[in-house]
């Protein structure tokens, strides 16, 4: 019987330190040593809103296949469940076995956030020690992990429209991070005005952050917005940022934080790209500490590969 890996063993096998290493790695690679098409989506007709996705994916140097299945319900939050779950199905490609199994909601939640992690360590000034929160979800908890890994972090603004949930939020990341400060805001533009780095992992389907309030050396990780039609930035904003994104299909097919203001301005989508992961890693040395950078993070199916045959590797 294929081994299953529930998400506390997950957790136990996949630290977010070690995660963001395994990203860079395989970033790393040639981009012809990964196949990633497109995710194949079902939107449901009714409330509330849910997607049916499914996300295969190969890397030849591990010789490795896979394809994950899985609901994303965005407002699972109002219920206290995960906006994602489903499964990550892992096979080799000698003979197409399948060799495990995995529980994708927390591969997602990790391989997520360390995504970018390492995009603010390649972006964000060095010196950064202010980090702003929008959401205050599981991705939030993931992004205050993995920015706190390779950032010397000590004030945290969290801005969310549940303020409840950012109060629990709160009351569980004192207990963790007994050095950083956290601070919970009344609006968006209060928590971003002195930030250093801004996460924004939200549901929201209408821009939320606006540039006149930022930083001009401001790096942003935006995350929460992974459908054509949702955002959660402006159009200006995208404008004015240098943009990166982690893969050019799914980015000019399901960003809408790229796909809406270069259809508002009649331009084309890879107009608005600075390069891809994989080209900012082959060329490292440019200045950007100065720049207002955006990494567009959409979440492609060899980020899942790789942290799952991390855990597998652990344990075979």
């Amino acid at each position: 019987m294929t081994d299953f890996y529930s998400s506390k063993q997950i957790a136990e096998l996949l630290s977010m330190k070690e995660c963001i290493i395994v990203m860079k790695e395989l970033f790393s690679m040639d981009k012809d040593e990964l196949i990633n098409p497109l995710r194949s989506k079902m939107v449901l007709p009714e409330r509330p809103v849910g997607i049916m996705g499914m996300m295969s994916a190969y890397i030849r140097p591990y010789q490795l296949m896979g394809i994950k299945v899985l609901s994303v319900f965005p407002e699972n939050y109002k219920q206290g469940l995960s906006s994602h779950q489903g499964i990550l199905h892992l096979f080799e490609t000698k003979t197409g076995q399948l060799l495990a199994s995995f529980d994708a909601d927390m591969i997602t939640a990790i391989r997520t956030a360390a995504v970018s992690g390492l995009m603010t360590d390649l972006l964000a000034t060095k010196s950064a020690t202010q980090l702003c929160l929008v959401g205050s979800g599981k991705q939030a908890e993931m992004h205050l992990e993995a920015v706190s890994e390779i950032r010397p972090i000590q004030n945290v603004t969290i801005w969310s429209q549940d303020k409840s949930h950012a109060a629990a939020f709160c009351t569980k990341a004192r207990s963790r991070y007994k050095n950083i400060n956290f601070r919970i805001c009344e609006t968006v533009e209060a928590a971003t005005a002195e930030a250093d780095i801004i996460c924004t992992v939200t549901a929201a389907r209408h821009p939320i952050l606006q540039n006149q309030f930022l930083k001009e050396n401001v790096h942003i990780n935006a995350v929460g917005a992974c459908t054509p039609d949702a955002r959660e930035l402006t159009s200006e904003l995208v404008l004015q940022g240098e943009v990166y994104i982690d893969n050019y299909l799914a980015a000019t097919h399901e960003a809408g934080d790229l796909i809406i203001p270069a259809a508002e301005k009649g331009l084309a989508i890879e107009s608005l790209i600075k390069s891809d992961i994989h080209e900012l890693l082959k060329d490292p040395s440019s200045d950007h500490a100065s720049k207002l950078t955006i990494f567009k993070s959409v979440g492609v199916a060899i980020e899942d590969l790789a942290a799952a045959y991390h855990c597998y590797k652990k344990l075979n």
